[in-house]
């Protein structure tokens, strides 16, 4: 019995001190974890933080990300979690399960239960703003859309979990109901995407989420990117690039974002809640010239511009991913935006379009911070330069 103790203390021991040789020697591969995680600074040894308690919980954080076997141990744990309970553990983007599978991302599912009131007044300054950048860009021959991309909470909410008020929800209206009507008024180039995808989901289209994604997919979003181009021909009246869904391919491959939210739960396997796949099938020509575009959005604008590049239906494309950092086509670009040394009046110049998409959810935010930034810059420009008259136009309505 004694013997068997030992045995037992020994491969516990082991156990614990199975990480830390890991951490040294590295004898398994790692195991990557899906999401975005800031890493911890290294703490700073003094007497004072000691003392104060602040040095133990700076170490603490940074030990648990450099610690061997996380990804490992972290998966593990987040199976059993899931097995034991049915619920999804983690710190991170708050993931849920609706009916029938269907994943949300937390924060979705919240606004779409208590949408969140905003001032008429701060409305209408935000688009103030916006009308005031597209009569800029007008001036300098450049088309100006907004595109407001849906959440999967509004156009799916017959999936939402039984806990969601889903029957009281008319009732209560979004940010994005409140902010259409007066982009209309204000005669704002826009496409509200939502009530795109209600129109085409009453005409009986393939769903345009996938089961455990938060994204549209890529059969929607190339929709989108057709209607986009359209929209941006109507406007100069010059021939643009044509991006055509003639039909769909359904299968279990999985496309980039298609399953973001399967992979944030962290799990072993994140397959289970993928679902089937829709994929678009396209028909694409290309213009003579080319267009140049300037993208600033969310996440949602990153499969727009995946499908254009992979088409090159463009000549350049950047884009000002929440004005913080730039991506760019067709040199790859993937670096952090200085806002405080960005030429704007440069960046603008030869572009023939400027496109902000913006996810309903974070109305009114559109371009974070990039229309008071780029009417800033335009304006100094022009102070600058106040015997030069403007641009001729590009024939696009302002109204």
């Amino acid at each position: 019995m004694r013997v068997w103790l030992y045995i037992v203390i020994v491969l516990f021991s082991l156990l614990l001190l199975f990480p830390l040789s890991q951490t040294v020697f590295h004898w398994l591969p790692e195991m990557p974890l899906a999401g975005v995680e800031k890493t911890p600074a290294e703490p700073r040894f003094h007497a004072l933080a000691w003392w104060d308690g602040s040095l133990q919980e700076r170490f603490e954080p940074w030990f648990n990300a450099k610690v061997g076997l996380r990804g490992w141990m972290v998966r593990t744990y987040n199976q059993i979690h899931n097995v034991l309970f049915r619920k999804f553990a983690g710190t991170g983007t708050k993931v849920v399960q609706g009916r029938e599978g269907v994943l949300f991302e937390k924060v979705y599912v919240d606004a779409f239960h208590a949408p969140r009131q905003r001032r008429q007044k701060e409305l209408r300054d935000v688009c103030e703003g916006v009308r005031a950048l597209q009569d800029a860009l007008a001036e300098r021959g450049i088309a100006f859309l907004l595109v407001i991309a849906p959440s999967k909470a509004e156009i799916l909410p017959e999936f939402l979990p039984e806990w969601v008020d889903v029957g009281g929800r008319p009732a209560k209206r979004s940010a994005r109901e409140d902010m259409v009507p007066l982009l209309q008024e204000y005669g704002i180039q826009h496409m509200d995407v939502n009530a795109l995808f209600r129109r085409w989901k009453s005409e009986r289209a393939p769903s345009m989420f996938s089961k455990g994604g938060t994204h549209w997919n890529h059969y929607a979003a190339a929709r989108v990117t057709g209607e986009i181009l359209n929209a941006l021909g109507r406007q100069t009246g010059r021939a643009m690039p044509v991006l055509e869904v003639t039909g769909v391919l359904t299968n279990d491959v999985v496309w980039a974002t298609d399953n973001d939210l399967g992979q944030l739960l962290n799990l072993w396997s994140s397959q289970r809640f993928a679902g089937t796949q829709t994929h678009p099938v396209l028909r694409t020509s290309r213009s003579d010239p080319l267009p140049d575009i300037l993208f600033v959005g969310d996440s949602f604008v990153l499969t727009l511009t995946r499908i254009l590049d992979e088409a090159g239906l463009y000549r350049k494309r950047d884009t000002f991913y929440y004005f913080n950092r730039r991506f760019g086509y067709p040199a790859d670009v993937d670096e952090p935006l200085d806002r405080g040394r960005l030429d704007i009046p440069a960046e603008l110049r030869g572009r023939d379009a400027v496109v902000i998409e913006i996810n309903e959810y974070w109305l009114p935010r559109i371009g974070f911070g990039f229309v008071k930034a780029a009417l800033k810059a335009l304006e100094e420009e022009a102070r600058r330069r106040p015997e030069s008259g403007p641009s001729s136009g590009s024939g696009i309505s302002k109204g």
